[in-house]
């Protein structure tokens, strides 16, 4: 257990860049009262080797909503998911100008649309960003990874489904490729299972069964990033 965390629901992690800061969200309260709050994202610093305090990124990166899943490019720009208004969640982006975060904006309808996009991963040069698009009508199932590449204006393309190859008839999310942009990884409770099942089980059977890594529990999955960056 980090221990910066274990007292409240801190999950989705991501490291900065050069690997001096950590972000992740919580529920949290901004002051210890044992009460949790709404989902902030926040981050901690490594000073000599060890990680620091927590620290809320406040306004206007968080808000009174939820704000879920960051991803910092190298110039501090933070991408990150929350709920709109008239839509369900969208990507967003807060760019560092001037030493301060400037008002958050939803990436364009390249990328976003009226239902859920979650789970972004920014390119660290901001060249391309990959996420998670909830039920599109090109979808394999209940939610799909895509990627949107920049044009030579510097303008969000409209998002390519990742393929089969990638994507599944489950939910397939938390894409991450590391720094040397040689491996893609993402996470996927994709299974094996076919129900049902034609004769009994025996205890066995069932236990080795729900042990078995395509058994529906959320997987990590790897594939040359060439695959999907070409």
């Amino acid at each position: 257990m980090a221990d910066f965390s274990g007292n409240y629901k801190d999950l989705e992690p991501a490291f900065s860049f050069d690997g001096t800061k950590l972000y992740f969200s919580s529920n949290r309260p901004l002051v210890d009262t044992g009460s949790e709050k709404d989902y902030d994202i926040w981050y901690v610093t490594k000073v000599n080797g060890k990680w620091g305090a927590p620290v809320n990124m406040k306004s206007p990166v968080n808000t009174n909503k939820d704000e879920y899943y960051a991803s910092v490019a190298k110039n501090n720009n933070i991408y990150f998911t929350r709920a709109v208004e008239e839509r369900e969640e969208d990507i967003m982006v807060c760019k560092f100008i001037d030493g301060k975060y400037n008002e958050a904006v939803s990436l364009p309808d390249s990328i976003n649309s009226t239902g859920d996009e979650f789970n972004a991963f920014v390119d660290p040069d901001e060249n391309y960003i990959i996420f998670s698009g909830y039920k599109r009508k090109d979808g394999y199932g209940n939610g799909d990874l895509y990627i949107s590449k920049k044009n030579d204006k510097g303008e969000w393309q409209q998002a390519k489904n990742l393929g089969e190859t990638i994507n599944s008839t489950s939910l397939d999310y938390c894409p991450y490729i590391t720094p040397d942009k040689k491996y893609f990884f993402f996470t996927s409770n994709r299974h094996a299972i076919k129900t049902p099942f034609k004769k009994a089980k025996t205890f066995k059977e069932l236990k080795t069964m729900m042990h078995s890594p395509l058994n529906g529990f959320d997987n990590i999955y790897w594939i040359d990033a060439g695959e999907i960056l070409r």
